[in-house]
């Protein structure tokens, strides 16, 4: 049986959007976003049904007030959700960083991989990254940023908005 969408109480009358709102708006991107880290669309479902069940009023509220990306909240909580799946398929050795392929990794170098996909897919602290690969924190820094250049420099949809 398929994971399913649980609906809560009703929500008090206000101008917030209900969670099947934001199931319905942002629920695609979502598991795009989700399916690139852990690579398979079952799973990917699971955590995105997950997401979406554990969300009460006073979190919709907070994801959607004026002001607030509602998207950027919600990958905020699936990138917290998944966490978990990427640190049990890792363990704490400096080789850990399981790098993520999609077109723009795979145009970085594998210092660049190792740093980008340990800092977006897994969470790590740019400290953290330091002590395992053994560099310093502005070689981190400065790594990071090179990898951003590339993806940005690679993007067909705002190439030329950032130069």
């Amino acid at each position: 049986m398929k994971p399913q969408l649980k609906s809560t109480s009703a929500s008090p009358l206000t101008a917030v959007p209900t969670k099947q709102g934001l199931y319905n708006s942002y629920a695609d991107m979502l598991l795009g976003y989700i399916y690139e880290v852990v690579k398979s669309k079952s799973v990917a479902e699971q955590y995105l049904v997950e997401i979406f069940n554990e969300l009460n009023f006073a979190d919709i509220a907070a994801i959607t007030k004026p002001g607030v990306n509602t998207y950027c909240r919600l990958q905020q909580l699936a990138r917290n959700k998944v966490a978990a799946f990427t640190s049990s398929k890792a363990d704490d050795t400096s080789k850990s960083t399981v790098v993520m392929r999609n077109r723009f990794t795979d145009l970085m170098t594998a210092e660049q991989q190792q740093v980008f996909c340990g800092v977006h897919y897994h969470g790590k602290t740019i400290s953290k990254l330091s002590l395992e690969l053994k560099k310093p924190e502005d070689e981190i820094k400065r790594i990071l940023k090179q990898s951003f250049i590339l993806i940005r420099n690679q993007r067909n949809d705002t190439a030329t908005v950032h130069r």
